[in-house]
């Protein structure tokens, strides 16, 4: 379940977010340390044929091997040597290796056997609104812009980016109102409670003549 974007303002450009997982004005990622920024199309074309040389010139052995230790980072080594990561946007935090695994291997072979004749897949990052790749959205992923490694593995609780609106506190009562009986209507001895107007034994009260009072009786007459 992916969190619901728009409406707030970015933190690093001062813009309206818009409605991806990143700022639509300068691609600052939802949910991650500010300065983060998705990668752009051109740079994720170049670190596609950065791992495709990588590839063949290691006679794919020696890529394999360097992918199982960078895939824990989120990382492809074409990625890691281009300061670029796999996160997970919705957590907030990098693709472990069981996700990096399913995306790089079960997911683009998947979508490649299934949609790879229609080429539309392969440029889905440039109409889509979360900037991401179709194996990308089976896997939750996207790619971003690390070389400092401010991603980590903790999700973070909040966007600090995005401006929240500021909660309203109510001063508590001072110590003269917590007193018993203040404010003095309805309170014990007071206007309203007993002993006083209404209470008992006092005018309207139990008890007691109602104002204005009877006449007195006349003396007897002799």
């Amino acid at each position: 379940m992916q969190p619901a974007y728009g409406g707030e303002i970015c933190f690093n450009c001062g813009r309206p977010w818009g409605g991806g997982c990143a700022c639509q004005v300068c691609g600052q990622m939802w949910g991650f340390p500010n300065g983060v920024i998705a990668s752009s199309a051109g740079k994720r074309l170049v670190a596609h044929l950065l791992e495709s040389m990588l590839v063949l010139v290691t006679c794919f052995i020696g890529w394999l091997i360097w992918a199982l230790f960078t895939f824990a980072n989120g990382q492809t080594p074409a990625k890691q040597l281009m300061g670029m990561r796999t996160v997970n946007i919705v957590t907030g935090t990098r693709a472990g290796w069981g996700r990096m695994f399913v995306r790089e291997v079960l997911a683009k072979l998947l979508v490649g056997f299934f949609l790879g004749w229609l080429i539309v897949p392969y440029f889905w990052l440039l109409f889509d609104k979360n900037k991401q790749q179709l194996w990308d959205k089976v896997v939750d992923t996207g790619v971003v812009d690390d070389p400092h490694g401010l991603v980590g593995n903790q999700p973070r609780p909040t966007a600090p980016y995005v401006q929240q609106p500021q909660q309203q506190y109510q001063l508590p009562p001072s110590e003269q109102e917590t007193q018993w009986g203040y404010p003095p209507r309805g309170g014990y001895g007071q206007q309203g409670g007993y002993g006083q107007y209404g209470g008992y034994g006092q005018q309207g009260g139990y008890g007691q003549p109602q104002y204005p009072p009877p006449p007195p009786p006349e003396p007897p007459q002799r």
